[in-house]
């Protein structure tokens, strides 16, 4: 794609692409309220943990999103895990989340041998469709768990008792 570069993040791309990441958050309203703040501690966590596996993609040298996702052993290989892919409203449908999906899925295959992709998305509308468009498929038999952790510990210490 002409004008589209992806390369590795660098700290010093930390504080565009949280406006960016902020910026998507804000857009698309699913429930989930990211600040610049807490979408720079986000992705700063991913460029530590994985650097190598941290991109963002730059559209006529701007920033406009990113892709930052882990590697797993797993029973059957290597697995990317806990993806988080995200494009700049003002740049979707220009297939720049599919070009940075391709560029990542190339690249861990050949240096992890990854052979398979696994992640959790809202149940909106949009990513759902655009996953499924791409072969990505639901998982019914599995279920996202989450629970509050003062809740949670006061009701087992309730039980204790």
């Amino acid at each position: 794609m002409k004008g589209l570069k992806i390369r590795k993040i660098q700290k010093k791309d930390l504080n565009k692409l949280s406006d960016v990441y902020d910026e998507v958050y804000k857009h698309f309203d699913v429930g989930e309220r990211w600040t610049k703040k807490s979408a720079y501690k986000m992705l700063e966590y991913w460029l530590k943990r994985d650097p190598d596996l941290a991109f963002l993609a730059e559209y006529d040298g701007t920033i406009v999103g990113g892709f930052v996702v882990g590697v797993k052993p797993w029973w059957d290989g290597n697995h990317l895990v806990d993806g988080e892919i995200f494009v700049h409203p003002d740049y979707q449908k220009r297939k720049i989340g599919t070009e940075l999906l391709k560029f990542v899925s190339k690249y861990s295959l050949k240096k992890y041998n990854v052979v398979r992709f696994d992640s959790y998305t809202v149940r909106n509308k949009y990513p759902v469709k655009w996953y499924k468009s791409i072969g990505f498929r639901e998982i019914t038999e599995w279920i996202m768990i989450s629970t509050d952790l003062r809740k949670m510990l006061n009701k087992l210490d309730k039980k204790r008792k």
